[in-house]
């Protein structure tokens, strides 16, 4: 099961990610989507956060776009950003559309987060059965290459001194997990106005499975897969790759 609710996380979410290049990510979205079909809609965008992705992919011309994610502190967030769009909560796991979306996201690693192939397994299956004739699914992942190799057992530090907020972000992996497992504790010390800090904590943890594996399960699914290439350059998956994006059709 998805193990926590993202409530200090959500809170801080935007100001730890003010250096994605969400306008990059969306453009790069939009034209994977649009190289396998010329319809703008509907666009089902699952584990959409704090809608940062969201509303850019609705500025860039998809129409009636659903944001699906199992935080509600992150929804709150999101429903601020655009009333445009319909903000659902609901666990990715448990999608219960039949048919009326001809796209769908799941983006900066939300596959990632879930707990294993079951897991996935099920999410792949909810989006085949949410997506119309020829609907596509396009999301992006980490590679287990980047969990053993750059996420490893490290720590971070993040000081944003203008926001007055330190956070500590300390990587635990599981040795030898076929999972490629990786436990992440982060503390906040937020600036309270008499000066003083106030510490919340959160905790969160990803999963990486080999490409070959995603692409197995995603036909099993019913799907076929389009593309497979690395996170935003489009070039070849390298061992030294640390994400891919993989793109696949509802025949």
């Amino acid at each position: 099961m998805l193990p926590v609710s993202y409530t200090d996380f959500a809170k801080y979410y935007d100001i730890l990610t003010d250096n994605v290049d969400y306008n990059d990510i969306a453009f790069y979205y939009s034209g994977i989507l649009r190289k396998y079909s010329d319809k703008t809609g509907p666009l089902l965008d699952l584990g959409c956060g704090t809608g940062n992705l969201t509303v850019r992919m609705e500025r860039l011309g998809f129409s009636d776009i659903t944001g699906c994610d199992f935080s509600k502190d992150m929804l709150d967030r999101a429903s601020k950003k655009s009333d445009g769009i319909k903000w659902l909560k609901c666990d990715m796991r448990e999608l219960t559309f039949k048919g009326g979306f001809n796209f769908c996201i799941a983006t900066l690693d939300s596959i990632n987060h879930l707990d294993g192939e079951r897991s996935i397994g099920q999410v792949f299956d909810g989006v085949y059965k949410a997506l119309n004739k020829n609907g596509i699914f396009a999301a992006d992942m980490n590679t287990p290459y980047k969990h053993l190799n750059i996420l490893a057992g490290n720590s971070y530090t993040f000081d944003y001194e203008e926001e007055g907020l330190y956070c500590v972000w300390e990587n635990e992996p599981s040795e030898g997990d076929p999972l490629n497992r990786i436990d992440m504790f982060l503390d906040f010390f937020e600036r309270q106005k008499n000066g003083l800090y106030k510490r919340s904590t959160d905790s969160l943890f990803e999963i990486a499975l080999p490409v070959e594996k995603i692409s197995e399960m995603l036909i099993k699914s019913g799907f076929t897969v389009l593309e497979c290439s690395e996170y935003l350059t489009g070039r070849d998956l390298e061992e030294a790759s640390d994400k891919f994006m993989i793109a696949a059709q509802k025949q």
